[in-house]
């Protein structure tokens, strides 16, 4: 094991406790396929050396895609095991050599298989859990970080304040990643969550739209059921009664999901199960599966958002997830 703090190396049997910086160890990479140090570099990688706020979703997929990453190294080491395997076997004979190529390459295939459609979030969801548990990660946005009435937003109290747009996301940790990461002030946009978080936020932006009527509304969602019929429910809303003459459907739409490309849909949040990469929307939404909208890191993210608040529409870059997933470090700690 390799300490994150200090960069001591020690083995399982000496303790999960590091003997140099006593930092607490909280994975065994036989047992949960990652080790402390791997994760806390990929921590140091989405958020940008500790400068960027992610969300639980971000980090899960990062971790899944490191996983991936993993798996296609393996099967590179499969192919040359096939190489081998068939230059012995047709030696001892064609039938037999054959039999072993067969054998071989289907195996190959299934993991493979795996590797382009697995996407085990459950599982990663819980070791980020265990870590956060034992070492809170500073840089995780998690919904709660304006919670409290004191926990003022940059700029939106100043009376001089005026954004060009509101921004209606659909979860809170959305809002909390977007506002630790200045999107409001460096797009001119004021960022707040359906349920009316933060507070204060809310009220600003009723009182804003009072005084400026035409201000655009824009509502960003999942791909998802719900999310598609995002719109019309904060329209029958009452709390959303103030801006409902207003309001745009931002995206993520149907009609961003028929491009063909294989996306990452993640289960419904209360459920235990893995996610897959599809480029079939139509089964994975019978599924109650959804395509998040933060299904690429904070930088990406932001860079895309940009373009929509201004495009008037969200467009998916399935080729920034792939960029992403090719650049991930594979660390064996």
């Amino acid at each position: 094991m390799r300490c994150p703090e200090c960069k001591h190396t020690q083995k399982y049997r000496e303790g999960t406790r590091c003997k140099k910086c006593s930092y607490q160890f909280v994975f065994r990479k036989s047992a949960d396929g990652i080790s402390d140090f791997a994760f806390h570099k990929m921590i140091q990688r989405l958020s940008d050396g500790g400068q960027q706020a992610f969300t639980a979703t971000q980090f899960a997929l990062a971790i899944c895609r490191s996983w991936r990453a993993k798996k296609g190294a393996l099967i590179g080491c499969g192919a040359a095991i096939v190489v081998v395997a068939c230059i012995v076997g047709f030696g001892l004979g064609t039938v037999i050599g054959g039999f072993i190529f067969f054998l071989i390459f289907s195996m190959l295939l299934m993991v493979g298989f795996w590797r382009r459609s697995g996407l085990p979030v459950h599982k990663a969801r819980k070791l980020m859990d265990r870590y956060h548990q034992a070492h809170p990660i500073a840089t995780l946005a998690d919904g709660r970080a304006f919670r409290q009435q004191t926990a003022a937003v940059d700029n939106m109290e100043d009376p001089q304040y005026a954004p060009e747009r509101i921004l209606v996301v659909e979860r809170d940790d959305l809002v909390d990643m977007l506002i630790r990461n200045r999107f409001h002030l460096s797009h001119k946009t004021a960022v707040v969550s359906r349920s009316g978080y933060p507070e204060r936020v809310f009220a600003a932006c009723r009182a804003f739209l009072q005084n400026h009527p035409d201000t655009p509304v824009q509502v960003l969602h999942d791909a998802s059921v719900s999310g598609f019929g995002l719109t019309a429910q904060l329209a029958a809303d009452p709390k959303w009664a103030f801006a409902r003459e207003r309001l745009t459907d931002l995206g993520i739409s149907r009609a961003a999901l028929d491009g063909g490309s294989s996306l990452p849909w993640l289960p419904p949040d209360n459920a235990r199960r893995d996610g897959a990469f599809s480029a079939d929307p139509v089964k994975m939404l019978r599924a109650g599966c959804r395509v998040p909208v933060d299904y690429i890191g904070p930088k990406p993210l932001l860079g895309m958002l940009g373009a929509a608040v201004v495009g008037g529409t969200l467009l998916l870059t399935p080729e920034i997830a792939n960029a992403v997933e090719a650049g991930v470090e594979i660390d064996y700690g």
